[in-house]
């Protein structure tokens, strides 16, 4: 009950700051709290990725990490195949 109680306080309170165009999106920290942040409601799941990591990691994707990344959806979308 008190983490729904925090996790509501936590939406409202982004959400009180969206601008028009834009949307509230979530993810959870490592030890399983909800973050929340805006993006532009335009958005492709791909900036949204990144907002999401950056929102996790207080930082945005390294050039290493965005490499590695690109290599396990390539291998992703090959396996489907």
């Amino acid at each position: 009950m008190f983490r729904d109680r925090k996790n509501a306080r936590a939406f409202k309170k982004v959400q009180e700051t969206v601008a028009d165009g834009e949307i509230v999106c979530g993810t959870y920290s490592d030890n399983g709290d909800p973050l929340y942040f805006t993006a532009p409601r335009e958005a492709t799941e791909d900036e949204i990725r990144d907002r999401a990591f950056a929102a996790r990691n207080g930082r945005p994707l390294s050039q290493v990490e965005r490499h590695l990344l690109e290599l396990a959806e390539g291998h992703r979308t090959n396996a489907g195949s």
